[in-house]
């Protein structure tokens, strides 16, 4: 590889470092998944580019369960953290249908009534996820607390506002590219200084 090479390739792995999304990103997973009875349910979603989020929210838009009240959901990051977004809400009501969750939203989960059918604050605030990589895999956790009712899970996604443009992780190979130039710039100077 030449030095206009490398140059090149410098210049390119600096802009893939310094740009980001712009926009929201929303991603979805239209798989459906049984709830059984008194048991634990795993919902995944992949994020394939590494950016940094300034804002997330949940979207729940189609969970069918007949009395709310037995169910616990939450939202782990490829992290491992994780947030509560209902805990046993919803009484003997059925279902979840076009629910966001944000914390942002007027009112609380906890204040609302099956069926729920609106844009809620989660038990636990979606910020602790703001200021990290979004790249990863995302599981949404539906756990059946209390006998005798089942459900399925059709429908879930995260809507995620990435921070401003110049804030985004690079990816590995743009890392090791902009490394290369750096040692091109090296190199190229050290050559000019010994003529």
């Amino acid at each position: 590889m030449n030095i206009k090479s490398i140059f090149a390739a410098f210049a390119f792995a600096a802009a893939s470092i310094m740009t980001a999304p712009v926009s929201a990103t929303v991603i979805m997973n239209n798989t459906s998944t049984p709830i059984c009875d008194l048991c634990t349910i795993n919902s995944t979603l992949a994020v394939s580019s590494h950016f940094i989020i300034q804002d997330l929210n949940v979207l729940l838009s189609n969970l069918n369960h007949t009395y709310d009240q037995d169910l616990v959901i939450s939202i782990f990051a490829p992290t491992g953290t994780s947030v509560i977004l209902s805990n046993r809400r919803g009484g003997s009501g059925n279902n979840f249908q076009n629910v966001v969750f944000d914390d942002s939203a007027t009112q609380s989960i906890s204040q609302g009534s099956a069926p729920f059918n609106n844009t809620f604050r989660p038990e636990q605030a979606l910020s602790i996820f703001n200021g990290i990589d979004a790249f990863g895999t995302w599981t949404l956790r539906v756990s059946d607390v209390q006998s005798q009712d089942t459900g399925t899970l059709k429908s879930w996604g995260l809507d995620i506002t990435p921070v401003a443009t110049g804030s985004a992780v690079p990816e590995p190979g743009a890392a090791v590219l902009f490394g290369l130039g750096l040692l091109a710039l090296a190199t190229s100077r050290r050559e000019a200084a010994k003529k």
